[in-house]
């Protein structure tokens, strides 16, 4: 029998932020009770490893037990059909909104069939017999005759010989692109072929003032050129982002011949819609200029960009580069830069204008007004305190500071046993990057709520709430923190009579 609850603690789900397991209360969750299950815990144990190894797709939450039958029961994910009880069979990321499978979908669809009519039979039965029945295990789009009335705000953007290619929004605002083609109601089977040959197609509709047919598809065309988005997941054209840039090209100057070619040159190579645009920016748009290193060639400082640079904008209204105001950037000024521009340039081809965790991007060119010194504009990507790159630019993770301060700390904590204390200043030292848990000596009386849940000839384990809880990076702060006002569960595993047996421990550690 199948029940459909709300568990109120909730499964537990592990949240990378804060580095451990938390509750999501309040989750819908289907109960499989089986009867006289307290009976045949063999054959029941086996239908829950069928769950637990995937068997069915459906996730196993855990189990339980009805205190009136003594049934057991599985948790599973909610995955079943809220009509019919059957298994949806789905993916984990595409769990449908309706909680309906696909039989009773396909229902409703025929039942729906009496609602509506393209007014031709052929096209009827390829929306009935080769879209909507055929549809798989679970749709969240419904291929559909659309009524032309539907669309609003059409614009065409391309005409060629078979027909045209407009944009528009449909429900829920959604942008897609209507391509209608000449005389398609005077050859139905080639229009349909056509239809087959469509990705992302959402459905079919008719221009009734010219009566040609549409097909209409989730938009992967540039409203400007007409032409398929480089990268349709975010509407980024290629041509048209790099036309604009070209056209601007004579509103601003360097003053140098050679730098305005390099930044013209790199402006031309943008590749995708998250590659800095590289660009001469003039010095004054910097403020709160802060040195951070000084050595025979020139210097580093933190600075913000007031403009800030161009980065691109997916919004559907928008669809191009926007400037993200008040960027911390860091600026690497080169001494006696003015007369020797080709080695400033061989050093700005070192940096690129790809994302990387380990190579700041550059974002342009700059010069001093007072010194003529060139600057190389690059990403916030140096560490503050000891003015090397980062090692996770991301994250603002510089790992030989990290280290620094951990080191620094040595003094302040003792397990009273030197090799403990040097084991765990070992693994300390070993951190590799963020997500590498901080091995500290913890101090027995941080534990809380301690309850033994396991024993056997060697050790004895414990849950206890750590009342500091885990150390974890604050990007934000660059530090290593301790969550606030959270007890973190763990477990505590006491191996008998370890304090005489210090190496044997420190290899079961």
């Amino acid at each position: 029998m199948l029940h459909l609850a709300l568990w109120k603690d909730g499964q537990l789900k592990y949240n990378k932020y804060k580095n451990l397991y938390i509750r999501i209360n309040n989750k819908k969750v289907i109960l499989k009770c089986i009867y006289n299950s307290q009976n045949i815990i063999d054959e029941f144990l086996n239908e829950v490893k069928s769950y637990y190894l995937n068997k069915y797709n459906i996730k196993i939450y855990g189990i339980s037990q009805n205190p009136n039958t003594k049934d057991y029961i599985m948790v599973l994910q909610e995955v079943y059909c809220k009509r019919c009880g059957e298994i949806l069979y789905i993916s984990y990321s595409s769990e449908p909104k309706n909680k309906l499978c696909k039989l009773c979908q396909i229902n409703d669809l025929k039942e729906n069939f009496v609602n509506w009519t393209s007014g031709n039979e052929k096209i009827d039965n390829f929306i009935h017999q080769e879209m909507q029945l055929k549809m798989g295990w679970v749709s969240r789009k419904i291929f559909e005759w659309i009524p032309y009335n539907q669309f609003n705000d059409i614009k065409q953007i391309s005409k060629d010989e078979f027909g045209t290619l407009h944009l528009a929004t449909w429900k829920d605002n959604v942008e897609v692109s209507l391509k209608h083609l000449y005389n398609s109601q005077n050859n139905t089977d080639e229009f349909l072929n056509k239809v087959e040959s469509y990705s992302n197609k959402c459905g079919i509709s008719q221009n009734p003032d010219t009566n040609d047919y549409i097909i209409v598809s989730v938009n992967r065309f540039c409203q400007n050129c007409g032409n398929q988005y480089t990268n349709p997941e975010y509407g980024w054209c290629k041509l048209c982002q790099i036309n604009d840039l070209k056209e601007f090209f004579e509103n601003w100057t360097s003053g140098n011949e050679k730098i305005d070619n390099y930044t013209q040159e790199m402006q031309l190579q943008i590749d995708n819609y998250n590659d800095t645009v590289v660009e001469w920016v003039p010095y004054h748009q910097f403020e709160y200029i802060k040195e951070i290193r000084k050595d025979g060639f020139g210097t580093l400082h933190l600075a913000i960009w007031k403009d800030g640079p161009l980065e691109f904008d997916d919004a559907i209204f928008i669809k191009g580069y926007i400037r993200t105001n008040n960027k911390r950037v860091i600026l690497k000024c080169i001494y006696n830069s003015q007369n020797i521009t080709n080695e400033i340039l061989s050093e700005a081809k070192s940096y690129s204008i790809k994302y990387s965790d380990n190579l700041p991007s550059i974002y342009g060119i700059s010069q001093n007004p007072s010194t003529n010194d060139y600057i190389l504009v690059l990403q916030d990507g140096y560490c503050e305190k000891c003015a090397e790159i980062y090692t996770d630019i991301k994250e603002k993770w510089c790992k030989p500071c990290q280290i620094n301060n951990l080191k620094e700390n040595f003094v302040n904590w003792t397990s009273e046993n030197e090799k403990i204390d040097n084991f765990i200043q070992e693994m300390q030292l070993k951190i590799n990057g963020i997500n590498n848990i901080v091995v500290e000596w913890i101090p027995y009386n941080q534990f809380d709520n301690i309850e033994e849940i396991g024993t056997g000839g060697f050790a004895t384990v414990y849950s206890a709430k750590w009342e500091d809880n885990i150390l974890h990076y604050n990007a934000s702060e660059k530090k290593y923190e301790r969550y606030k006002n959270l007890n973190r569960t763990v477990a505590l595993k006491c191996l008998y009579d370890s304090q005489n047996i210090t190496n044997e421990f420190l290899n079961e550690v």
